[in-house]
């Protein structure tokens, strides 16, 4: 079979648009952050929501509840809260437990197993960083729901949230 140059600018036209319309986005969303660690991206489906969680987090709708998404700036501890439809806190199941992949601004990499934290009103998952004055950063949470795992994405600005400052 013969190709000539008509032919063969088709199959670069039409592959360009097969990349760009439908491949190329979803590969950079499933390296964004987190990068080989999880494998696919956002599995859940999950959305981000405008409004700020009571905790000041950012909120992302996890089935029929929420997840929030906190960060203190000046300790570098991690929070996620799972919020209802109203956006009350709820006690975290006990089958939850996750890992958070951070990338943090200067390029390095971070990763931090979530534990079970019982201080306030309701149970949720936390991690320890150690990175005083955290900055910005892109986080992948990997929860493992029983025998299931559900990967959130969050980015995180200390302009935006430091301090416990609301905007």
């Amino acid at each position: 079979m013969r190709l000539n140059s008509k032919s063969i600018s088709r199959w670069v036209i039409i592959l360009s648009l097969m990349l760009v319309i439908g491949i190329l986005p979803k590969f950079t969303e499933t390296i964004w952050a987190h990068g080989p660690e999880l494998g696919k991206g956002d599995s859940s489906g999950g959305q981000k929501k405008e409004e700020k969680g009571p905790h000041g987090g950012q909120v992302i709708v996890f089935e029929d509840n929420h997840l929030e998404f906190t960060a203190n700036h000046d300790s570098g501890e991690i929070v996620l809260f799972l919020l209802d439809k109203d956006l009350k806190a709820v006690p975290v199941p006990e089958s939850y437990s996750g890992v958070v992949y951070l990338n943090m601004a200067d390029g390095s990499k971070k990763t931090f197993t979530l534990k079970r934290g019982t201080e306030g009103p309701v149970s949720h998952l936390e991690a320890e960083t150690g990175i005083k004055e955290i900055g910005s950063f892109n986080a992948v949470v990997s929860l493992k729901i029983g025998e299931k795992r559900e990967n959130f994405r969050f980015n995180w600005a200390p302009a935006a949230h430091a301090h416990g400052e609301k905007k």
